[in-house]
C-alpha cells in the first residue's frame, strides 16, 4: 500500500467506501438539497463522475487514468469486463493506490470545504437525553459553549 498522509489517506478511505463529499453521498445524508456536482452542473455528482468525467479535474483525470493503464493494462470503462475498469475495481485495485492518491492530492475531491457546497447544512451534536448520562449532557454543554465562543 502507498503512503499518504493521515487527511489524505482519510479522502481515500472514505472515496473507497462511499462515503466521500460528493453531492450524492451529502445528498443522502440530508447535508445538501440535491445531488449536483458543484463544479459543473452535472445532475448527480458521484465519485464516477470526479474520477472519470467531470470536466474540472479533466487533466488529473488523464494522468489517472494513463498511470491505470500502465499498471493494470485496462482502460476506464462504463462497464466490467475483461479490458475495462470501473471506479470500484479502480479502489479495490492495490496497484491503483498510488494514482488515486496523486489524483486527491491534485484535486479537491473529498475535501471539506464548505463554502464549495452551496446550501449545505451545518452539522450540530445532538444534545444527550437527561437523566442517568447527567456527564455526558455536561460534557455536550461545555463543548456548545465553546463552540459559541468560537462563532
Amino acid at each position: 500500500m502507498a503512503k499518504a498522509k493521515k487527511r489524505l489517506a482519510s479522502r481515500f478511505y472514505q472515496l473507497k467506501t462511499g462515503h466521500c463529499l460528493t453531492g450524492q453521498y451529502l445528498s443522502w445524508t440530508t447535508r445538501r438539497p440535491d445531488a449536483t456536482c458543484w463544479w459543473c452542473q452535472y445532475s448527480i455528482q458521484t465519485r464516477e463522475h470526479l474520477l472519470k468525467n467531470c470536466p474540472q479535474w479533466r487533466s488529473q483525470q488523464k494522468t489517472l487514468w494513463t498511470t491505470v493503464l500502465k499498471e493494470t493494462r485496462k482502460l476506464p470503462g462504463p462497464t466490467r469486463s475483461k479490458d475495462c475498469t470501473s471506479v470500484a475495481e479502480l479502489l479495490a485495485d492495490e496497484r491503483c493506490s498510488q494514482a488515486v492518491l496523486s489524483f486527491l492530492a491534485t484535486t479537491d475531491v473529498g475535501r471539506t470545504s464548505a463554502h464549495r457546497w452551496p446550501g449545505m447544512k451545518r452539522m450540530r451534536p445532538v444534545r444527550p437525553q437527561s437523566g442517568k448520562h447527567g456527564q455526558a449532557e455536561r460534557e455536550w454543554e461545555r463543548r456548545e459553549e465553546e463552540r459559541l465562543a468560537w462563532d
